[in-house]
């Protein structure tokens, strides 16, 4: 009996312990701003969505850094400015209840839903935590800015207090850091390779295909160049040219997602011929594609005569990958990767067949 009683005694301490360590737990975040996330290295995904059906999930993998659904890269910056803005935002003031039937009726007709969640034990005791694992360390509610841009409407889940909220030292509001929209943390990267990392480069140029040739990187600090039209391996070109090309994939980005655009548009523009397409294929045996289009001249850019220019002089659409949403790309960004043949070697030296 003692012993079953010593057992039983054991039990009850340990139950008790463990409740004083989750209401101790329980006690420290609920002395921390409502809308804080003070260990900012314990999240593991963000998930926003909207009214319309908009959303994006934020997750951190072991091995490739942040990913949207799993699988896009995002824009950097702003996944680090959204973690500190969790880390940093604090409580300005509650809505006074004179305003909080016109905040309610503002708040759920336009709001994004923010979920957080992030590897966390279930009590902490001594300094060791137990039984951690991936849990929803937040969910809120994020509206819009006040009346004088300088707070932002939040309500967490579950609680009926609405709250002004800010962040030190910004003057201005928070809506816009929480986003649904895919356009606003999508990496604009369409290529970011070293010299040693590619295997191959061929641009084609569909309406010239006299202009289409094939880089071979040959792995000893050599290439090859070849024309495609008739397979011709050529043996005099610029080296130099060569590799500044083949620098240039370093760092190329788009400059606008193009997610607007009718599908008819994007259809009839992958349905016609290209102007110049893209392909690149790595040492790891990667292919990406990019296929590029003439844009129309929508900014009325003129020529010297004063005539309008046919297509848009400094703008192209394109295509990466199989993708079908289209982005908008700058010709002085393109045009380092994809000059023509005859820019790698003296013209007189291009076989031609007509």
């Amino acid at each position: 009996m003692k012993r079953k009683h010593i057992i039983g005694l054991l039990i009850v301490i340990g139950l008790v312990v463990i409740a004083i360590a989750l209401l101790n737990n329980n006690s420290r975040s609920s002395i921390t701003h409502k809308f804080n996330i003070l260990d900012t290295a314990m999240v593991t995904k963000i998930f926003l969505a909207d009214k319309n059906n908009n959303t994006v999930e934020l997750s951190r993998t072991s091995t490739r850094g942040w990913r949207i659904n799993k699988e896009i890269m995002p824009i950097k910056e702003n996944v680090d400015l959204i973690l500190e803005t969790l880390n940093n935002t604090q409580i300005k003031y509650p809505v006074p209840k004179s305003a909080l039937n016109t905040t309610i009726t503002r708040l759920a007709t336009n709001h994004v839903k923010v979920e957080v969640y992030g590897n966390k034990p279930l009590f902490t005791l001594f300094g060791k935590e137990f039984f951690s694992k991936e849990r929803q360390l937040l969910v809120f509610y994020v509206g819009g800015p006040t009346a004088d841009n300088q707070g932002t409407i939040m309500k967490l889940e579950n609680d009926d207090e609405i709250f002004v909220t800010y962040l030190p030292g910004l003057r201005g509001y928070l809506t816009e850091r929480y986003s649904p929209q895919l356009a606003d943390w999508k990496s604009h990267q369409v290529f970011s390779y070293l010299i040693g990392e590619i295997k191959k480069v061929r641009v084609d140029f569909p309406q010239d295909i006299r202009q289409s040739y094939e880089i071979t990187n040959n792995g000893d600090r050599t290439f090859s160049l070849a024309q495609l039209q008739n397979n011709q391996n050529l043996s005099r070109f610029d080296t130099i040219r060569i590799l500044e090309a083949l620098a240039a994939f370093n760092n190329i980005n788009y400059e606008a997602l193009l997610d607007e655009m009718p599908k008819q548009k994007s259809d009839s523009l992958l349905s016609s011929i290209p102007l110049r397409v893209i392909t690149i294929e790595t040492v790891k045996g990667q292919k990406r594609y990019l296929k590029l289009y003439r844009r129309p001249n929508l900014s009325g850019h003129l020529d010297f005569n004063g005539e309008l220019f046919p297509y848009d002089v400094d703008r192209l659409y394109g295509f990466i990958d199989t993708n079908s949403t289209p982005v908008a790309l700058q010709y002085f960004v393109i045009d380092n990767i994809s000059r023509p043949l005859s820019y790698f070697i003296d013209t007189t030296m291009i076989t031609i067949n007509e």
